[in-house]
């Protein structure tokens, strides 16, 4: 059956049932029990000053922008190339997807920023590569079922 979540003004989360959230400093982590990792969501308010523009950007391309910037800005190597963007009518979405080959063990890496017209979030997971399936799969359709609390702010 699963639960709805809701933070206020932000987001819907829909969690499948044996999932639980829990909030920590300016982030939440979503967790289930014997899964090897988590997810990550970070809440972010899209300022336009930094994509270029007042309110002219798009949500996929203001994904795409933020998503790389924030990669950079916490010097995680990522090839530019397996940034996938998509459009979801009022909301864009960046995806990236690789794994990183360490020099003691690889790490596999799922990021996605999800845009509207004046917020964002991000979510991750990290995993080594031999735990992605099916926990990948799952996470990826928590994702997916996350909605955007419309604005009513104007």
């Amino acid at each position: 059956m699963g639960t709805k979540i809701t933070y206020e003004r932000w987001i819907n989360l829909f969690l499948p049932d044996g999932w639980t959230e829990r909030e920590e400093m300016g982030y939440i982590l979503l967790e289930k029990e014997n899964w090897p990792g988590m997810v990550q969501l970070t809440f972010i308010v899209r300022d336009e000053k930094d994509l270029g523009g007042e309110n002219n950007t798009s949500p996929e391309e203001a994904a795409k922008i933020l998503l790389e910037d924030i990669l950079e800005d916490r010097d995680i190597p990522f090839p530019r190339e397996a940034v996938v963007v998509e459009n979801k009518g009022n909301t864009g979405m960046a995806t990236v997807d690789y794994t990183h080959a360490g020099k003691e063990e690889s790490t596999h890496w799922r990021i996605w920023m999800v845009v509207d017209k004046t917020r964002a979030f991000m979510a991750a997971y990290i995993s080594n590569p031999e735990h992605d399936a099916p926990h990948l799969v799952e996470a990826s359709r928590i994702i997916a079922d996350i909605e955007f609390i419309p604005d009513t702010s104007n």
